[in-house]
């Protein structure tokens, strides 16, 4: 993190701060199946990294920050980034027929990767229904 420090004419300090590696990657997917929920979720991540990456793959840590609908919004560790992506993004279910993972969006900031896409009703990080 660099920190650096401006000095304004009226003497007033303003502080700003740079993060250069932030410490995770978020993604925004969406799954074509008919019903899934948090666990469900859960086992088709661990399915694709499992396959892509073998027992490696599962020891990732995934944060599912968000299910709604057919969307789930992830938080992985950065370095591991582009292993997720390529993993989530070749697998596909056969034994429970066409289920499929896409990413929607992907970034360092969640900011982002919420606002690429999504829901369109404005309530997508509300808890209203």
């Amino acid at each position: 993190m660099a920190i650096s420090k401006m000095t304004q004419r009226d003497s007033s300090t303003t502080t700003t701060f740079t993060l250069r590696n932030p410490p995770y990657a978020y993604f925004h997917l969406s799954i074509q199946s008919l019903q899934f929920n948090e666990i469900t979720a859960r086992s088709y991540l661990t399915a694709a990294l499992q396959q892509y990456l073998g027992l490696t793959g599962t020891a990732i840590e995934i944060d599912i920050l968000k299910v709604e609908g057919a969307h789930i919004w992830i938080r992985v560790p950065r370095d591991d980034e582009f292993a997720v992506t390529a993993a989530l993004s070749q697998w596909c279910s056969s034994a429970e027929g066409s289920v499929s993972l896409r990413v929607e969006a992907r970034g360092s900031w969640l900011g982002g990767v919420a606002a690429s896409g999504g829901a369109t009703d404005g309530k997508l990080w509300s808890l209203e229904r």
